[in-house]
């Protein structure tokens, strides 16, 4: 199995990252009808578990009989997708089966990205896969910018973001088409515009963190740059690009992946084992970054200098404030209150760091008899009126952090608390911490 094999999996996650950049989509508090999503939700209930290739497989069986039953339920066909993902599979006839029913079955153009993308990162179906997004980028090209009102809401930021960060995975696939198809100029375009937008719009809208934006943004730079390197017999050059991805200490935080390719190519020029341990050798992180959590992939904030409007009760003054939007009647939500909690209650007693969360419910009661039954005494207001001023669509389940002065200077909606809760507890903390002394004027490590 290939490098482009190995990682599918964490190439499918990058696919929903799109999804998020063509608009910031919410939490969905209402879900559409579908045939298939009862005999789902009473399967799921007997097949719970932490085995993924087994529930795969589970999957797998259950949704040969509902696209049958249903083939022209996309919730269905969703569920078959999933099951290729968690079996790791990479059959060409059952993945272009599941592309090409998501995209019959879509209106949103994104399905013929996710199809595309999942092919690429099999190594199947590559021409199909590169006419598919090629006619995606084209497509994106051809938008007009939203205009962003002088005096615009938070949403309107938010989207601005989303709009210029649109072609960066779409780009990353046509790179990963590209090359091993031998179609390097085509490869070597798409890999030029990615450079382009890192070095531009993204310092410009992203936290310039490393431990979020190394791993899976210039790491991916970087890789495509060595994979066309090596394809084109230039192996000094592709040695040279892996080794910034394989000894950053960021990287090799979250993964491992690209030692053997780099170790292969150090051999190949002649390299000795002693050289091989000086050249690979990887410096420590700075002190105070989340380190112990391999595999966890932390999730950029967007950088933003938005000023709240005054919210009575709430008082940013003196404190950063972790600030989460949330409702007791979102399910989804309530995955990431435990962590949440967690974070109000290694800081509540810190004069420089706080949390606020902010319930779009309008019922005190119900409000009460939520926090109540699950334990929480983490401070929540009641302000739909004041999150729907912010946010028109009413983004729920996203965090903020708030600096002192009561601006939104950090923002993201994918924050995965519940997937390795205190992976991201102590990550929050973190930026947290990195805000206020960004506040003090104390150097950040």
């Amino acid at each position: 199995m290939h490098a482009g094999q190995r990682s599918a999996v964490k190439t499918v996650e990058g696919n929903m990252k799109f999804l998020g950049f063509l608009a910031v989509f919410p939490l969905l508090l209402i879900a559409q009808p579908d045939p298939a999503m009862e005999s789902y939700q009473a399967w799921e209930q007997q097949h719970r578990t932490g085995d993924d290739a087994a529930r795969g497989r589970a999957l797998f069986d259950a949704s040969t009989e509902w696209v049958a039953k249903w083939p022209d339920s996309r919730f269905a066909w969703q569920q078959r997708r999933e099951s290729l993902v968690g079996m790791r599979s990479c059959s060409p006839e059952l993945w272009k089966e599941v592309g090409e029913n998501l995209i019959r079955l879509s209106t949103a153009r994104t399905a013929a990205f996710e199809a595309a993308s999942d092919w690429v990162a099999c190594g199947i179906h590559l021409k199909e896969a590169k006419a598919l997004i090629s006619a995606e980028i084209a497509w994106l090209d051809s938008q007009p910018q939203p205009a962003t009102p002088r005096n615009g809401t938070l949403a309107d930021r938010i989207d601005a973001v989303s709009f210029r960060s649109r072609l960066f995975y779409p780009l990353v696939t046509l790179a990963r088409a590209g090359i091993p198809l031998k179609e390097f100029d085509s490869a070597r375009a798409a890999i030029q515009r990615i450079h382009s937008w890192l070095e531009g719009d993204f310092k410009h809208d992203y936290d310039q963190d490393p431990l979020a934006t190394f791993p899976d943004y210039w790491s991916t730079y970087f890789t495509l740059s060595a994979q066309l390197a090596e394809a084109e017999g230039r192996k000094a050059d592709a040695l040279a690009f892996y080794h910034r991805v394989v000894t950053d200490p960021y990287y090799r935080r979250y993964t491992k992946i690209y030692l053997k390719e780099t170790s292969a190519l150090w051999s190949q020029i002649g390299g000795t084992p002693e050289g091989w341990t000086q050249f690979s050798e990887v410096p420590p992180l700075p002190p105070g970054v989340p380190a112990r959590y391999f595999g966890t992939p932390f999730i950029p904030w967007l950088a933003l200098d938005f000023k709240l409007p005054p919210l009575e009760a709430a008082h940013f003054d003196g404190k950063t404030t972790l600030v989460y939007l949330w409702t007791s009647s979102c399910a989804p939500c309530w995955a990431a209150l435990p962590g949440v909690q967690k974070v109000h209650e290694a800081v509540k007693n810190r004069n420089d760091l706080q949390v606020l969360t902010l319930d779009v419910d309008d019922d005190p009661a119900t409000l009460a008899a939520f926090m109540q039954q699950k334990g929480y005494d983490f401070p929540a207001i009641i302000a739909p009126a004041y999150i729907k001023k912010l946010l028109p669509e009413l983004l729920i389940g996203q965090l903020w952090i708030v600096d002192a002065a009561g601006a939104v200077r950090l923002q993201r909606s994918d924050n995965r608390i519940a997937i390795r809760e205190q992976a991201f507890v102590d990550e929050l903390i973190y930026k947290m911490s990195q805000q206020s002394r960004v506040a003090r004027g104390t150097p950040v490590p």
